[in-house]
């Protein structure tokens, strides 16, 4: 059986999207721009989009506990990258910020409580070393 794949690209903290629609929801590397508020108007969102037992997955650039790896990978994040963003794209200011946004992010640890207080159920996985978390999960 083949099943048919339609990707939307929405704001889902103002979108018009159905009720009880979706299948999945995924998203990489957005969570960390989000505040608070923010946060708690995703769970909410996707909670109200998904179909029940509908899955969702986000992925996280994190800030890794290992003192050595945080060295350097703060380093990449800081430098190296916004110098790639300048030479391949032009334009290194929006990746400038990456690094102050993963800084202050850290990991996906805090958005779990979130979700889970919107009847999501939600479980964290660590990529890299704790270079990247996600969290993925299903409706209740």
């Amino acid at each position: 059986m083949r099943k048919k794949l339609n990707l939307l690209c929405e704001n889902i903290l103002q979108n018009q999207l159905k009720s009880n629609h979706f299948d999945i929801i995924s998203c990489a590397y957005g969570l960390k721009t989000f505040n608070n508020e923010q946060l708690e108007i995703l769970a909410k969102e996707i909670n109200r989009i998904l179909k029940p037992n509908g899955k969702f997955s986000f992925v996280e650039v994190s800030k890794p506990k290992n003192k050595l790896l945080f060295i350097c990978y703060q380093f990449y994040l800081s430098k190296i990258i916004p110098i790639l963003g300048k030479l391949f794209l032009g334009n290194p200011n929006d990746y400038k910020m990456l690094w102050i946004y993963t800084k202050n992010f850290e990991n996906c640890d805090k958005i779990i409580e979130i979700f889970r207080k919107n009847n999501l159920n939600v479980k964290l996985d660590t990529y890299f070393f704790g270079c990247a978390t996600g969290i993925s999960g299903s409706k209740l």
